[in-house]
């Protein structure tokens, strides 16, 4: 990984026999296969039957693929998932908003538009809803921002029609309308307003859907007592 990294081997090059790896970095043939095949689950790499392994194009997208065991959707998990975007989506509209050209314009419009056709929380709306915050960090140019906000909507799509359950698809819209009009305008302070209010109404909501099934379970064990 370290090589890859650092450009000792570039996009494109062909990785050293195994053999040759072995003898590189003093160790046998079972770490190096793991490594092999580590980085090919990552896309890092691609092994190509019969000529060997090769180094993939490399963006910073590739290197965040490693987040995706992590995020599992447990209640913990969820609340580091909503806290995180609680911090990285204000900015990510305030940035758009700086940066977007009219291609992103005509994207996020689109996109929207799929959502008010839909107008009902089920898995395409949700796919769509989804699909908006990912042209917003596409619109703020920056490939990182942009590979995290794939990273997060894979994790959150099935998801996310249970939290659009919980706060109502109108007011889902109303939200992505106003941060859509604010990056539209130019307006850095307003999207990244609109965008936090959206994402911690979003955190309350679902907060307050724990608090309630957890209060429902402890009535269901009483009563069972």
């Amino acid at each position: 990984m370290g090589n890859i990294r650092n450009g000792v081997w570039t996009a494109g090059a062909k990785l050293p026999s195994e053999n040759e790896l072995c003898q590189m970095f003093g160790v046998s043939r079972v770490p190096i296969r793991e490594a092999l095949r580590s980085l090919n689950m990552m896309g890092i790499t691609q092994t190509r039957q019969g000529e060997g392994s090769f180094v993939s194009e490399i963006n910073p997208g590739l290197f965040m693929n490693s987040l995706l065991p992590v995020l599992v959707l447990s209640r913990k998990g969820m609340a580091d998932i909503l806290e995180y975007r609680r911090i990285v989506e204000p900015e990510n509209a305030a940035l758009a908003a700086r940066n977007a050209d009219e291609s992103d314009i005509e994207t996020m419009e689109a996109t929207l538009k799929v959502m008010e056709r839909i107008g009902k929380p089920v898995l395409d709306f949700s796919i769509a809803d989804m699909e908006f915050h990912l042209d917003v960090a596409r619109a703020t140019q920056n490939t990182l921002l942009f590979s995290a906000a794939n990273v997060i909507r894979d994790v959150l799509v099935d998801y996310y029609r249970k939290i659009n359950e919980i706060m109502r698809v109108e007011r889902a819209l109303k939200y992505h309308r106003l941060v859509f009009d604010a990056i539209v305008a130019q307006d850095s302070d307003l999207a990244r307003q609109w965008m936090k209010e959206h994402i911690a109404t979003t955190i309350d909501d679902v907060s307050q859907k724990y608090v309630d099934e957890a209060e429902k379970d402890e009535e269901e064990e009483k009563e069972e007592e």
